[in-house]
């Protein structure tokens, strides 16, 4: 035993563990419900994320429909941001929270029934207003929960522990959609039905496990919806200049992943085997790297670490466009795993320039505003790939990144230490 003990394969591995239990051991029982929820929702969710835009074509639509579906969805997320983050900081987040898993359940089971694309709209609606329901409460629950020299180590752990069980989804989806009939909207659809029971067994998880928070300030909350937010931004300088990178950080999630699958399978020649498994190589180089660089974060600060990631996620892209086998696509997706950890370690820092009994409010600011990158975004993408060649859907982020995003960054104070704005 004390040979084991010592052996240094098993203190490589011990070790590790043993401050990841500590760290989630020393945070607040909402995060461990948080953490749980997520993971979860992250495997169902990855049974189909890289088949649901071959879906989407295979009930009749093409690259513009494709792109104006996601915009949709996308217009209604940006549409109930300011409500629903003045009523998270008003009323409690338990109750929008649970509501949103409610809703992704639903989601799941629209997918099933589609007869159509257009019926993809209606789920698309639906799947807005549960993300940003849930979102909202994520924001409010991270600030509470998880202190300021915890917060990116905290968000790249919830993804890491998503990733340790979304790893093996799509592995799971391509026999059963070969077993089901291939790439074919008849062949992907049982998935979605897995999907609906699933979210329903979240939702009775988080019914019974997850307190609200209650900040003691509700006597001095705004009543009224438009004076509350006029007032943030009021305030300091650096929360517009945040409103800004947070909404082009969103750019490349808006543009790129409605046809990123479209464009390995129809450009590429990739089959649901090569598409599961450059899935499987993003969620496995953010369980590889997502806790070591959020540690870094904490230590270094968050704009190095963002420096440091932007040319990787670059480099995905650029590689997707390069490829010529199925080894790059797949590594093309394992790089693209540092656009997620780059936007990570940004929303660690988003939600530290506010206190947290306004963070409802914080999270429904920046919701509108990525709206109004995310709502032409996606049918952009769409006429760029109809009218210029599907290369460009994934040429274009990255230029606005490298001359947009990066140069305002530059012009904001690093926040691992700062005091929020709004105090």
């Amino acid at each position: 035993m004390e040979k084991t003990e010592r052996d240094p394969l098993t203190r490589a591995v011990t070790r590790p563990l043993a401050r990841v239990e500590g760290f989630i051991a020393r945070q607040k029982r909402n995060y461990r419900v948080a953490v749980t929820r997520s993971a979860v929702n992250s495997f169902l969710y990855n049974l189909t994320a890289q088949y649901d835009s071959v879906y989407t074509v295979a009930l009749g639509a093409g690259s513009v429909e494709l792109g104006t579906v996601n915009s949709i969805g996308n217009g209604v997320a940006a549409a109930i941001a300011l409500p629903v983050g003045w009523l998270v900081d008003r009323f409690g987040f338990k109750r929008f929270y649970l509501l949103g898993v409610g809703l992704l359940a639903g989601v799941a089971l629209i997918y099933a029934v589609a007869p159509s694309w257009q019926a993809i709209v209606a789920g698309m609606i639906l799947y807005a207003i549960a993300v940003r329901l849930t979102g909202t409460g994520c924001s409010v629950i991270s600030a509470d929960s998880v202190g300021n020299n915890d917060r990116a180590t905290a968000q790249n752990l919830c993804a890491t522990f998503r990733s340790i069980l979304s790893m093996v989804a799509p592995l799971v989806a391509a026999p059963l959609v070969t077993a089901f009939g291939g790439l074919t909207a008849d062949g992907l659809r049982p998935l979605y039905y897995v999907r609906f029971v699933g979210y329903g067994i979240i939702l009775l998880f988080v019914a019974a496990q997850l307190s609200d928070v209650r900040n003691g300030r509700e006597a001095t909350m705004d009543t009224d919806l438009v004076s509350g937010f006029k007032e943030l931004l009021g305030k300091d300088q650096r929360l517009r200049k945040w409103v800004a990178i947070s909404s082009l950080t969103y750019l490349p999630m808006a543009m790129t992943p409605p046809f990123l699958q479209l464009f390995a399978h129809e450009v590429k020649g990739a089959d649901q085997y090569v598409l599961g498994a450059m899935a499987t190589a993003t969620i496995l180089a953010r369980l590889v790297f997502g806790i070591p660089l959020g540690r870094l974060a904490d230590r270094i600060g968050r704009k190095k670490v963002i420096y440091l990631l932007t040319p990787l996620w670059y480099a995905s892209h650029l590689l997707l466009i390069l490829s010529f086998n199925a080894i790059t696509l797949i590594l093309a997706g394992a790089l693209w795993t540092f656009y997620y950890i780059n936007s990570g370690v940004t929303g660690a820092m988003t939600l530290e320039v506010v206190p947290v009994e306004k963070m409802g409010k914080w999270s429904g600011l920046q919701g509108l505003f990525r709206g109004l990158v995310a709502v032409p975004a996606p049918i952009v993408g769409g006429l760029i790939w109809r009218e210029l060649g599907p290369l460009y859907v994934f040429l274009v982020p990255v230029a606005v990144d490298l001359m947009l995003r990066i140069p305002l960054l530059t012009t904001v104070p690093e926040t691992l230490h700062i005091e929020p704005a709004g105090r």
